[in-house]
């Protein structure tokens, strides 16, 4: 009897299993090259591109300085004149009647209110584009006035502490819209009615001598 059909069986079977095997070799290896190239492909995907940073916005201009503001007029009732210069948030006022009182006064002007003081009186009161308004005392005395925005020459015309004639000078003078001049001029202490001042040339003679007078605020 024969022995060849159980060898070429087991020869069969053992080629039929080498070859399942390569096959299942050859699946994986595909499987695994897929992989990779799926790896590959997606470290080489072009990145989407930044966000553009947005540009900074540009600084806003700092605001110009305001121009000072006068105001000048009578009080209510004549007898006295007021000034009132509002630079920024500071003002200066003078109150003068033109024969011996007068007096400067200083301090803040905010949100539209003025509460302004000096050792012989004060002044509160507001303002806005065209007038200020409200009350004020020197020495002594007290008035309530409405004085309107005015520009050169009206205004408040000063110079303080000048030597004349060895003498020692000060002298403020308000000129209102109608071209009047209210001032006084003290010479060493003594106070009367200040001489009337050359708006052309903003010069005044005093004491025989010709002093140049600076007008406050705006022009001075």
């Amino acid at each position: 009897m024969t022995r060849k059909g159980p060898l070429l069986t087991l020869l069969g079977g053992g080629v039929l299993a080498a070859g399942l095997l390569v096959a299942s070799i050859n699946a994986a290896s595909g499987q695994r090259d897929d992989a990779e190239q799926d790896l590959a492909g997606a470290g080489q995907e072009t990145p989407s591109p930044a966000a553009e940073s947005p540009e900074p916005e540009e600084s806003p201009e700092p605001a110009e300085d305001s121009e000072p503001v006068t105001y000048v007029g009578w009080v209510d009732g004549g007898g006295a004149s007021v000034a009132i210069i509002i630079d920024g948030d500071e003002a200066t006022a003078y109150v003068c009647d033109g024969v011996t009182v007068e007096v400067w006064l200083n301090g803040p002007a905010i949100n539209g209110e003025l509460v302004l003081t000096g050792d012989d009186g004060e002044l509160i009161g507001s303002y806005d584009d065209t007038e200020a308004t409200g009350r004020t005392a020197a020495l002594g005395r007290e008035w309530t006035f409405t004085v309107e925005e005015v520009a050169p020459p009206e205004g408040l015309y000063a110079f303080a502490d000048t030597i004349v004639g060895g003498a020692e000078v000060d002298g403020g003078w308000i000129v209102l819209p109608d071209g009047t001049q209210i001032g006084v001029l003290t010479v060493d202490g003594e106070s009367g009615p200040a001489p009337e001042l050359d708006l052309a040339t903003g010069q005044v003679e005093v004491e025989g001598t010709t002093v140049t007078v600076e007008r406050r605020g705006v022009g001075g």
